[in-house]
């Protein structure tokens, strides 16, 4: 069993980031923004915008593994591309945080775009 994160599950190109952010939907936690749009192809595809001001290299690539592995964990069946981004008050809380505590705050999202993607 392949439990890995392929390219093919990742949003890479700018003009597919531009069409997230003019015309996706918007749903957000304390600490995380989620943007969503539908896709045309049969899988869902992730990216994630993480900023300079978040942290140093190795605090941004700790947030990025962090949210590949919920996202890959969450199993989302539905076509649709979606962008996570950290909010300003998750700058500090996130360096002391664990894995876990971090996971479910992620999937309660993952878990309202669930209910909203198939609602729309």
């Amino acid at each position: 069993m392949n439990f890995s994160f392929g390219s093919e599950r990742r949003i890479k190109r700018n003009r597919d980031f531009q069409r997230i952010f003019s015309i996706g939907k918007v749903i957000a936690n304390d600490w995380l923004v989620c943007r969503y749009v539908e896709n045309d192809l049969e899988y869902p595809r992730l990216g994630i915008v993480v900023s300079r001001k978040f942290g140093k290299a190795h605090i941004r690539n700790r947030f990025k593994r962090y949210v590949r592995e919920i996202f890959r964990m969450t199993c989302m069946k539905e076509n649709v591309d979606v962008v996570i981004l950290p909010k300003k008050k998750l700058k500090n809380a996130f360096r002391e945080m664990s894995f876990d505590s971090f996971s479910e705050k992620l999937a309660a999202l993952f878990e309202e775009l669930k209910e909203n993607f198939i609602e729309s």
